[in-house]
């Protein structure tokens, strides 16, 4: 039981005692003996009302009727109405504190003060039941402000947890473009290098210098991505940002590393930056794919649209035959960029078609020029 509870109810029984030695040293009639005592006796019986209140509050203020204990009024008037939720109840129970409390000394006493202490009985007993459904109300908002704000507080820890998922969810999206299309170009390289043993040496010098390109690139990239990571502004930009150039030079690239890959290039108009970006992860992700899968196919990357209508960019390949590879695949890639097009308000699929090719198409809205 908490300190101020036990404070609460000693409160109570000195309240209730000094109620009654005062009514015993005040008369000498024997029945106002009994009624002393029965008031000490009710006030002691308060003590269990915060687990039987709906039966015993009631109960005691009818009893309260032979000894008009003061107290057990204020008391049983009050803990009703702070736990009580319908009003009639409460207003029954305060008319029987009232009648039960005024109405002996109103039949029993002579004195001409009577009616005036009748008043006063009646007012202390509205007074006890407002205070008691004033307390229970502000119990009741305390308690309503209490649970919004756990539940803000709750929904603030859910958002920023979710917050930082999909900001570890894009970073390694970001690292995954990165590094797996880096990667699988030195892998490629490194491959042709070890399988050609007679290569001249131009021919490993430049695998060489595109294997030092794209791994010095790697890193550079890298080194931007996880400087986010340390950095304090959250709404950094992650490296890189390419441009349409970059989509271009994605296909020259791996042509460079062996790839038999053509580029139908059908865009005539400045592309811009967001759209270039959302191409180029495409591309990105379909070359890759071959590189690991199917560099010994034929291949060819489509770029067709215009302004105010669609940008296709369609990444196909022949169907290899019994071709397997080492490399390990992330799972990431084509979520990443259906994610990617999906928010830039495209669509994307991936899958063999029916001409024996396994190709990725995305439909992207590219917006109007403004003049």
């Amino acid at each position: 039981m908490p300190a101020r509870r036990w404070w609460i109810e000693a409160l109570m029984l000195v309240c209730g005692a000094a109620e009654g030695v005062f009514g015993l040293l005040l008369t000498s009639e024997p029945w106002r003996w009994v009624g002393a005592a029965l008031g000490m006796a009710l006030v002691a019986t308060l003590l269990l009302r915060h687990r039987r209140w709906r039966w015993l509050l009631p109960l005691l203020l009818a009893l309260n009727a032979l000894a008009t204990s003061f107290t057990v009024m204020v008391v049983a008037v009050y803990g009703f109405a702070t736990r009580s939720s319908s009003r009639v109840l409460i207003a029954l129970v305060t008319l029987l504190g009232a009648v039960a409390t005024a109405l002996p000394p109103l039949v029993l006493s002579r004195e001409p003060g009577t009616v005036v202490f009748v008043i006063l009985l009646v007012l202390m007993t509205l007074t006890s039941a407002v205070l008691g459904m004033y307390t229970s109300a502000r119990r009741e908002l305390l308690d309503q402000l209490r649970a919004r704000a756990e539940q803000a507080e709750h929904g603030r820890a859910v958002a920023e947890e979710q917050a930082r998922r999909a900001e570890r969810t894009r970073i390694a999206r970001e690292m995954h473009d990165i590094v797996a299309h880096k990667i699988s170009l030195i892998a490629l390289q490194a491959g042709a290098l070890e399988v050609n043993q007679n290569l001249d040496q131009a021919q490993v010098a430049a695998a060489a210098g595109l294997m030092r390109r794209s791994a010095a690139d790697a890193l550079t990239e890298l080194r931007q991505v996880l400087g986010v990571l340390r950095g304090t502004e959250e709404s950094a930009p992650l490296a890189p940002q390419p441009t349409w150039e970059d989509v271009r030079r994605l296909v020259t690239t791996s042509q460079e590393a062996g790839i038999r890959v053509e580029l139908y290039d059908f865009i005539d108009a400045p592309v811009p930056d967001p759209l270039a970006r959302t191409a180029y992860r495409v591309v990105q992700e379909g070359l890759t794919n071959i590189h690991k899968h199917a560099r010994h196919t034929k291949a060819r990357v489509a770029l067709i649209g215009e302004p105010g209508d669609e940008l296709i960019v369609e990444v196909s390949n022949l169907l290899p035959r019994g071709f397997t590879t080492d490399l390990p695949g992330a799972r990431m890639g084509l979520s990443g960029i259906e994610t990617r097009v999906s928010h830039a308000g495209g669509t994307i699929t991936a899958g063999p078609t029916s001409d024996g090719r396994f190709e990725v198409k995305a439909v992207i809205p590219w917006p109007a020029q403004t003049p």
